[in-house]
């Protein structure tokens, strides 16, 4: 009997551990810390259209670009071995990855990837019909390169397109002119490091060099190339890249590191400082 009593004891707390463990949430799910990208910005699709040149989905935990680009120029000529629109997608692709949240960046504990699907076309051959391709032109010759749609005027429903408030119709409204050198030729790091500042530009963000911000682990300065972030120093990719670029998909507004009179206006995901 003393057996039998001690086993319904033992049956009868293991049965309460259940019933607690299912009914109490955890701390993670109560804190916030387990919270997904998607429950933060839902999928995306009420905010794409699907002839957009860059196009974006969130499911769980993945957030997945969709991007078009129309190489034109010396877009054949090579780097090392390796051809200037190879290394310019290589360089958009330095925007995937694993990223963890942050107490400026999305939510601590967090963590999500980003994974980039190219769709390249060239000279315009083999273009889908309605859809929307950023022009990526490649410039043998030093000069700084740059992305023609004017400083705080971006709309990416236009890009590849000659709508929208861009100076002059020289180019479609988001085609990044990239040159293969600055004061010299460019290395094959630095080459993608350049292309991937510049689609940056593309997906909305503005310049953080020469603009007077503070170094932070949210917006890290660093040494050109190697460290901080991709839209200064041409860095890395920062959780607060990918916010900004969220924020610009969700509201169409350009993301700038200040208020200017460019204009300029501080995005609202920037929080150390």
């Amino acid at each position: 009997m003393k057996q039998t009593g001690k086993l319904l004891k033992t049956l009868l707390l293991m049965v309460l551990i259940v019933l607690m463990t299912s009914v109490i949430p955890s701390t993670a799910s109560a804190s916030g810390d387990a919270m997904t990208l998607q429950q933060l910005y839902g999928t995306l699709e009420s905010s794409t259209r699907g002839y957009e040149a860059i196009q974006a989905r969130i499911r769980g935990n993945v957030l997945r670009m969709d991007v078009y680009v129309n190489f034109k120029g010396a877009y054949n000529a090579k780097l090392d071995g390796k051809t200037y629109a190879a290394l310019a997608m290589q360089g958009f692709r330095l925007w995937e990855g694993t990223y963890a949240g942050t107490r400026f960046d999305f939510k601590p504990g967090m963590s999500f990837r980003v994974e980039i699907m190219i769709h390249a076309i060239y000279n315009g051959a083999g273009a889908v019909s309605g859809q929307n391709y950023f022009d990526f032109v490649c410039v043998n010759g030093n000069h700084s390169s740059y992305t023609f749609y004017g400083a705080g005027h971006y709309t990416r429903e236009l890009l590849g397109t000659y709508a929208g408030a861009i100076p002059d119709r020289s180019y479609t409204n988001g085609t990044i002119i990239m040159y293969n050198g600055l004061k010299s030729r460019y290395t094959v790091n630095q080459y993608r490091k350049v292309s991937a500042h510049e689609f940056g530009h593309v997906l909305g963000l503005g310049d953080a060099y020469k603009r007077g911000i503070p170094s932070t682990a949210e917006c890290p300065q660093g040494k050109y190339y190697l460290e901080g972030d991709i839209m200064n120093t041409h860095g890395v990719v920062t959780p607060n890249n990918i916010e900004m670029m969220l924020e610009a998909y969700r509201t169409g507004q350009y993301q700038a590191y200040v208020n200017s009179s460019i204009p300029e206006v501080k995005s609202s995901v920037i929080r150390s400082y």
